[in-house]
């Protein structure tokens, strides 16, 4: 009973963080390598979608709506990133993401 509560809590906390993480970030740069590009956000962190794990024309749309955000400075919506990767295009630690969402406000 006890190892079930702990693993159930374990699960909430690893999701739970994985989303605050990723909510509400603003795209301010854009960094290409060879197929794959990566997006820099406001909060210091570092995605890459990386053509393979997603296919082209999902990272087409991926690109399109990490240049709105950076234009407009619409927010992320909830999306998971990976664990960080050991090398991409000679830099450590960024998370790939194979979903991705932008927040932006409607009209009332």
């Amino acid at each position: 009973m006890i190892k079930n509560i702990i693993a159930i809590l374990m699960a909430f906390t690893f999701f739970s963080t994985q989303a605050i993480a990723t909510v509400g970030q603003t795209v301010d740069q854009i960094f290409y390598c060879g197929d794959d590009f990566a997006i820099h956000t406001d909060a210091g962190n570092w995605y890459v979608v990386l053509k393979s794990a997603v296919g082209e024309k999902k990272q087409d749309h991926f690109l399109s709506m990490a240049m709105f955000s950076m234009a407009t400075g619409s927010k992320t919506g909830n999306f998971f990133p990976g664990d960080p990767l050991s090398n991409w295009c000679g830099n450590k630690n960024f998370l790939p993401i194979t979903s991705f969402s932008i927040k932006t406000d409607s009209p009332k």
